[in-house]
């Protein structure tokens, strides 16, 4: 050390020579060299992991590749739980064993509606299951479709008008409306679905309440025809990706809704009946379908659960098995002890006493039915091919 307490420039000399020698040592070096393996050993790991839970074929991505598309995921997967945390119902009045949606079916089944998406020019980007039996519409007629097609011609500027509001404003005006409440509520006549298009239209008076909101691939909309019902200010200009959600209920309530299954279904059950179409059994598999408990319809006659408009082919289809012992009755309602109509179709035959040959009862298999099904055998009984929407509309103008 030096008189003053410094180092010396002799002894900071030796230990920098001290440090080189330990850094090239072959010891130190082969130290650092496991530790850096063990370190790359690790991170390959951790890619190969990565790589394992990325859809398609990884064996040809390098580590960039499978970290970009994992940071890509993660945001996406960010914005998801952003926009779920936003749209998540509030705990205090949904329970926690329901999902939201199975929560939202509950509530559109208790207050008689359906949800809608359309876009500010009026064409139907979605509609839930629930229009079936309501309005008698599938989802699949509407869809693409126009809403004005199912609207009383006098409504149509005024409805569209309304849609098309949010596009008066300039972008940026527009960013800011979509992020306050922007409610809008309207009365007005909704077209229902018929199984025999030739029918004269019949509307239902209905309630939509409903907000804009941003949505992303909207198709751009050519108002099916209604341009020139419009005014040109309220059109909608293209790129503009915009859509109303919207609550649609009836103004007058249902108590009696068909229950209306559009997908394939798969169920049945058995029963057996008297001559005179009273009940004698009814099979386990019949209660989760018709609400029913064997001893609830037991000498109660079918004809008690049949929808009145079906009664007539009903009675022809009963009548032929009279003739012939055995067939197959059209489609038609059953009332359900939960006071909904249910769409089933029946085989049966007659059984006859082993001895005597006299006709004992009757044993049917009942199959619940599709109401997409029942549209087609109704239109084909009546020689009508599958209708349209465009066509129904088209049919429309003209009365």
């Amino acid at each position: 050390y030096e008189p003053d307490g410094s180092c010396s420039k002799y002894m900071i000399i030796s230990l920098l020579g001290l440090l080189i020698l330990c850094f090239f040592s072959p010891v130190y070096r082969a130290s650092r060299n496991k530790s850096e393996k063990k370190r790359r050993d690790q991170f390959n790991v951790l890619i190969k992991e990565l790589s394992s839970m990325l859809p398609g074929n990884t064996r040809k991505m390098d580590k960039t590749t499978v970290l970009e598309k994992v940071i890509g995921f993660l945001q996406k997967h960010n914005e998801v739980s952003a926009q779920t945390e936003i749209s998540e119902i509030q705990q205090d009045w949904k329970p926690s064993f329901l999902s939201n949606e199975e929560f939202t079916q509950l509530m559109l089944e208790a207050l008689d509606g359906f949800i809608i998406a359309v876009t500010t020019g009026g064409s139907i980007i979605y509609v839930s299951d629930s229009i079936t039996p309501l309005l008698g519409h599938l989802p699949c007629d509407v869809l693409d479709q126009n809403l004005l097609n199912f609207l009383p011609e006098q409504e149509h500027s005024e409805i569209y008008k309304m849609l098309s509001s949010c596009m008066l404003m300039t972008d940026s005006a527009s960013s800011d409306y979509l992020k306050t409440d922007n409610e809008l509520e309207f009365y007005c006549h909704l077209l229902r679905g018929s199984l025999n298009p030739k029918e004269f239209p019949t509307y239902e008076y209905i309630k939509f309440v409903g907000n804009f909101r941003s949505y992303s691939n909207v198709p751009n909309s050519t108002c099916n025809g209604f341009d020139e019902a419009v005014p040109r200010a309220y059109r909608t200009s293209p790129g503009k990706q915009i859509c109303f959600v919207a609550t649609v209920r009836l103004a007058t309530p249902q108590f009696l809704k068909e229950m209306c299954i559009v997908e394939e279904p798969l169920e049945e059950f058995t029963s057996r009946h008297s001559l005179e179409w009273k009940f004698l059994f009814l099979d386990h598999r019949a209660p989760p379908i018709i609400g029913y408990l064997p001893f609830e319809v037991l000498g109660t006659s079918g004809y008690d659960y049949y929808h009145i408009d079906d009664l007539e082919l009903l009675a022809r289809c009963h009548e032929h098995l009279m003739q012939f012992g055995k067939g197959k009755s059209c489609c038609y309602r059953f009332l359900t002890k939960g006071q909904q109509w249910i769409w089933l179709q029946t085989h049966y035959y007659i059984t006859y006493h082993q001895w005597n040959s006299k006709p004992e009862f009757i044993v049917c298999t009942h199959m619940v039915v599709s109401y997409a099904d029942v549209r087609v055998e109704r239109r084909q009984e009546m020689g009508l091919e599958e209708v349209s929407s465009e066509v129904v509309s088209s049919a429309l103008k003209v009365h």
